[in-house]
């Protein structure tokens, strides 16, 4: 089972942003991550790497079972 988990940081932020709007933008580029694990980091929660969207990014870790998002960002 693979999930994805927002930190504590990247849970303030996603309830920071300024729409409904911009929650889904950063919520579909979430879901386009999980999408393909081939673009993941090693697993193990050493490497962070970062996804852009149109407006948005997300910085994540990998582990066997799943993401942890640590942060997220908005520019709009």
């Amino acid at each position: 089972m693979r999930y994805v988990r927002l930190e504590w940081l990247a849970a303030d932020v996603m309830a920071g942003l300024p729409s409904a709007a911009a929650r889904a933008a950063v919520q579909n580029l979430l879901v386009e991550v999980a999408k393909h694990p081939d673009r993941w980091p090693t697993p193990g929660g050493e490497e962070a790497v970062d996804e852009f969207g149109t407006r948005c990014w997300v910085s994540y870790v990998a582990y066997h079972d799943g993401l942890e998002v640590r942060d997220i960002g908005w520019v709009g």
